[in-house]
């Protein structure tokens, strides 16, 4: 097996294609990072365009390094998704996984190298990607700021679930012989992955936490009766039109289930989209997420007229990043075995011949 493994990281040292998403990784989240820079301190005054220095509040600077340094899991599937049709296609084309089996290795072995050298090739470009956007956020003066380092723990889980994604594209090539069939079925899933992963991410909140609400906002329904604030019909019908349904209707009832048990989400849940600065998303990097932003700005509606500090000590309303690394790494290993499992199991059986 070491021989199969040498073989196959050779063969990755003289891809051109493997160089070139190298040197993307290289480059693009250096020009990420020098656009941010002139975006965010462009200014116009009587002699023309230029540019003010940079004096970022260390918060800033810690959401533009995480925002720019993450932005790998969306920036780079679509050349993942060539990459590896297009390195394992070749194999069939030129008779190579045929001329393997005839030399004796078993297709487990085969099967097992391929993919966890794609698996490597793929974490690879993710490493250059982070550390490339390291170097433009410190060349372009805009500066970096990683959590004392924690930050690289939020990244290596983002790696994890990239590759759970690769691993998607790696069976697609070794299960298909012809090439144009797992290009085409890994470019669609590239790009509609990152859409697809903020919508079911919008659907995060946990059922727990929408029932904590309901049950703290009759409490206080009772005392503004009590203090003839409202009066019983009132409480009844806003406990009627804000019920359960109200916080949790059909698009959580679909989209949900599929965010519990899939990686999906991620880039919803870690904040991962690039374009975060450029629609006024909020620069600030958390170590948690706290649902119940949702039900403050909803409590007027209501009339309940709940402040964050009512929820500072409901479990179900927060979600650390500790343990929610955890849970996504789990569900990320869990598939790439899922789906490298079944594509061994295809893999065996078919006629490479």
């Amino acid at each position: 097996m070491g021989n199969l493994f040498k073989c196959e990281f050779k063969r990755l040292t003289k891809s051109v294609f493997f160089w070139i998403i190298t040197g993307f990784s290289v480059v693009w989240p250096i020009l990420t990072a020098v656009f941010y820079r002139a975006i965010l301190t462009l200014t116009f005054t009587e002699n023309g365009i230029g540019f003010e220095d940079v004096a970022l509040p260390k918060e800033v600077i810690m959401y533009m390094t995480w925002m720019i340094a993450v932005s790998f899991i969306t920036e780079l599937p679509k050349f993942s998704a060539l990459f590896t049709c297009l390195h394992l296609g070749r194999e069939y084309s030129d008779g190579i996984v045929r001329n393997k089996v005839i030399a004796g290795h078993s297709r487990t072995k085969i099967y097992l190298v391929y993919s966890l050298t794609i698996l490597a090739a793929n974490a690879f470009f993710c490493v250059v990607y982070i550390f490339s956007a390291i170097f433009g956020l410190w060349i372009s003066g805009l500066g970096v700021n990683l959590n004392g380092g924690e930050m690289f723990i939020r990244l290596g889980v983002g790696i994890v679930v990239f590759l759970s994604m690769v691993t998607i594209f790696s069976t697609l090539a070794l299960i298909f012989r012809r090439r144009a069939l797992p290009i085409i079925l890994s470019i669609i899933i590239a790009m509609i992955a990152s859409t697809s992963a903020l919508v079911i991410g919008y659907f995060n909140m946990p059922s727990k936490a929408v029932n904590d609400y309901i049950e703290m906002r009759s409490e206080r329904y009772e005392e503004m009766v009590d203090h003839g604030l409202i009066s019983q019909k009132t409480a009844n019908d806003l406990e009627e039109k804000y019920d359960r349904d109200h916080y949790l209707g059909l698009g959580w009832k679909i989209f949900h289930p599929v965010y519990v048990i899939t990686p999906m989400g991620f880039e919803s849940d870690y904040q991962a989209a690039t374009t975060g600065v450029l629609f006024g998303a909020d620069l600030e990097y958390t170590d948690e997420i706290d649902f119940s932003d949702n039900f403050v700005s909803n409590s007027y509606e209501d009339m309940s007229m709940f402040e964050h500090k009512d929820f500072k000590r409901v479990k179900s309303m927060h979600m650390s990043y500790s343990e929610l690394n955890l849970i996504y790494l789990a569900k990320s290993f869990f598939y790439i075995l899922l789906i490298g499992g079944w594509g061994l199991f295809i893999f065996r059986k078919k006629n490479l011949f």
